[in-house]
């Protein structure tokens, strides 16, 4: 049988799918739930949306914290000081972890809704995995399965 496609998500996309019961975000999770792929982080993707949850909306705290013991994870290791260095030279240095721990992990795709610096082209120059919005995603998974294919660097 084959591995599903790794799915690195972002902070942004964590956080909408724990604040909103309904959105592309959160279908990513219950697709992830159901075992369509697998969803891949960073250490720091957990602390960031555990922050903002709790100033922004913490009453969707609980759910977030369930979801980090119920799904499964693959949590990747955090990036050196050098590749993080390296990464602020093309994005924001609050996202530079974020885009090295994703480079360091290769997946099949990186989901975000921070598009304004993750979309640029010289920061999807640095990823093999394409950049995608959640809802892009769940476009491209609908296609695919109405054409009952599989997609290009994916096991859909």
């Amino acid at each position: 049988m084959a591995l599903p496609p790794r799915i690195f998500l972002d902070s942004s996309v964590l956080f909408a799918a724990a604040a909103s019961p309904t959105g592309a975000s959160r279908a990513i999770i219950v697709l992830a739930e159901l075992g369509l792929w697998q969803l891949v982080i960073c250490q720091q993707v957990f602390i960031e949306v555990e922050q903002n949850l709790q100033t922004k909306a913490p009453l969707a705290l609980p759910y977030f914290q369930q979801l980090q013991t119920t799904l499964k994870w693959e949590i990747v290791a955090d990036p050196t000081l050098e590749q993080i260095r390296n990464c602020a030279k093309v994005i924001v240095l609050k996202d530079a972890p974020i885009l090295a721990a994703a480079i360091q992990a290769r997946p099949d795709r990186f989901v975000t809704l921070d598009m304004r610096d993750f979309g640029q082209p010289i920061v999807q120059k640095q990823l093999v995995s394409p950049i995608q919005k959640p809802a892009d995603l769940l476009v491209e998974l609908r296609q695919a399965i109405e054409k009952g294919i599989n997609l290009p660097n994916t096991n859909f």
